[in-house]
């Protein structure tokens, strides 16, 4: 007996880079979905915020949804769609769910509906899709899914950053920083450890999701002496400069 199982597979998605453009791994061997541009970027307003084209580059129709979602960050700075939430509230497609031919394009528009407290959205679009004709196929039918970045500017930026206490974490001296502004400009600063030894060094910058908390790299714990140090560090964000004190335990 033949079994007449059908399974569908979803291709891995991987990030390239802060808020830049995440595709399918699968897109190079057998096609998938691609967009122009990577990272769609406008003024927060009501109404259009722009546009952009997918490309179906799969030799088969597919049902394509398209979906705004908001951006999950990592302690490192690392970011990943969440899966679970959208931002429909706020932004949409205005054609969220069509039919894309094999090898066709279709162009994409975006409407903000609602504007945000913060003057800003900051999120990733997710499209989907998954092919038309399953019927009678048997074994594993590829889905697609990539995503991009959606960014929408305040008309008036606002800056303030909240960090906290020094921590280790996995052999990495780490400076908890919270952004409470409204924009995504990196943060970069230098900092300076004393106490049971000493040590300085620049801080690299990173882009922190308006609301998220990521942990600024003040380098490895390796080599270090043994006991508590005295943190200072002078963090800059579009030339606005804060510093921070605070106490750590090297054990």
């Amino acid at each position: 007996m033949v079994s007449r199982t059908r399974r569908f597979a979803v291709p891995v998605v991987a990030c390239l880079g802060a808020f830049g453009v995440c595709s399918s791994s699968a897109f190079a061997a057998g096609g998938g979905l691609s967009v122009t541009p990577a990272i769609l970027e406008h003024k927060a307003q009501l109404g259009s915020v722009g546009s952009y084209t997918l490309n179906n580059t799969t030799n088969e129709t597919l049902r394509v949804t398209v979906t705004v979602r908001p951006w999950m960050q990592q302690l490192n700075g690392n970011v990943l769609a969440d899966p679970k939430a959208t931002l429909t509230r706020y932004v949409r497609a205005t054609k969220q769910t069509f039919t894309l031919g094999a090898g066709a394009k279709a162009p994409v528009s975006f409407r903000m509906v609602r504007r945000t407290s913060a003057g800003s959205l900051y999120g990733s679009v997710e499209a989907f899709g998954k092919p038309t004709n399953t019927k009678g196929r048997k074994g594993i039918i590829p889905q697609y899914r990539i995503i991009s970045s959606l960014r929408l500017n305040p008309s008036k930026k606002s800056y303030k950053l909240k960090t906290g206490a020094a921590q280790v974490r996995s052999g990495t001296l780490v400076l908890p920083v919270r952004n409470l502004g409204n924009t995504i400009d990196p943060v970069s600063g230098t900092y300076t450890l004393s106490g049971a030894g000493s040590r300085n060094g620049n801080i690299a910058a990173v882009k922190v999701i308006p609301g998220k908390l990521v942990g600024l790299n003040l380098g490895a714990t390796k080599g270090m002496k043994k006991g508590r140090y005295t943190v200072t560090a002078s963090l800059v964000q579009a030339g606005k400069r804060i510093t921070a004190r605070t106490s750590v335990t090297v054990r």
